[in-house]
């Protein structure tokens, strides 16, 4: 089945919208304090026509279409969503398609970052609180990487907020990368991550090899496929825990090594910042709610 074109599904679920919602829809996104703003008499007793036009002449088409999908979120007309999501070619937002193979984030209980990670923005909290917003902090450069999180993390079944979070963990979105390497060694004279998920390439620890550039997809596909490894060896290693257990036991692995995984009480206790996994969860959950990944 061929898909709708945004400005059609745009004008489709306004129509499927009554009064009622239409006006919280518009006010929504009046509220929004993101630019590009609309000015006020754009939407303001505006027909369906003139609002669509507005939409697409302020954000572009591609940018109406995550406007549109925030709003209907933040308004609790759900069902209009998932409608205008398959309408526009995103698939089911509630069939399961964004959930890993591996687990499902959001039913991972997490603490969120601790004292030590949250002071990288000089934060005076900690906890989810503190990782819900370094994952908002890193928003606007983490979306020029939404389509190749998203093609990468669906090629290799894997939830496309959990990429997210690792790379807001792992490089802030690729602000603390210099030249797309990370983590430089005094003694070896040279980096030891590479990419925007950073991979271990120091031949005395991970010794990857990378492929591709920093910021490509290529690369997010062999660093997928790494952390896919550590989920699949803590599930051999712990075979009594559950999926979402040994999904979080495979993060935890992936910045410390399968080896130094003991229990699932102490997952984090040899992680960075001793919240590794903990703070990815909490940052996965917030762009999977909040950013559409």
């Amino acid at each position: 089945m061929s898909t709708k074109t945004v400005k059609s599904a745009l004008r489709d679920m306004l129509e499927d919208l009554d009064e009622k919602q239409r006006k919280k829809f518009c006010a929504a996104i009046l509220d929004r304090r993101e630019e590009p703003r609309v000015r006020r008499a754009a939407l303001e007793n505006k027909d369906i026509v003139d609002i669509t036009d507005a939409l697409v002449t302020h954000f572009t088409e591609s940018g109406a279409k995550e406007v549109a999908l925030q709003t209907l979120r933040e308004i609790g007309c759900n069902a209009q969503r998932e409608s205008f999501a398959k309408d526009v070619g995103g698939g089911s937002l509630t069939g399961g398609g964004s959930v890993s193979k591996y687990g499902d984030v959001m039913k991972i209980e997490t603490n969120g970052a601790s004292w030590q990670t949250a002071q990288q923005d000089k934060l005076k909290y900690s906890g989810v609180k503190a990782s819900h917003a370094m994952a908002e902090s890193d928003l606007i450069e983490m979306n020029k990487y939404k389509s190749i999180i998203n093609s990468a993390a669906r090629k290799k079944g894997v939830d496309p907020a959990l990429i997210a979070a690792l790379i807001s963990r792992s490089c802030r979105a690729g602000k603390t990368l210099a030249g797309g390497w990370g983590c430089y060694d005094e003694k070896r004279q040279k980096y030891n991550t590479f990419g925007l998920m950073q991979i271990d390439v120091n031949p005395n620890g991970g010794g990857h090899t990378p492929k591709g550039s920093w910021n490509s997809e290529e690369h997010l596909c062999q660093a997928i496929d790494i952390l896919i490894y550590f989920i699949i060896r803590i599930k051999h290693t712990f075979p009594e825990w559950s999926k979402e257990q040994q999904l979080r036991g495979g993060i935890a692995a992936y910045n410390a090594g399968d080896e130094n995984i003991l229990s699932y009480e102490e997952l984090d206790s040899i992680t960075t910042g001793g919240d590794y996994s903990s703070d990815v969860i909490a940052r996965a959950q917030w762009y999977k709610c909040n950013a559409d990944f």
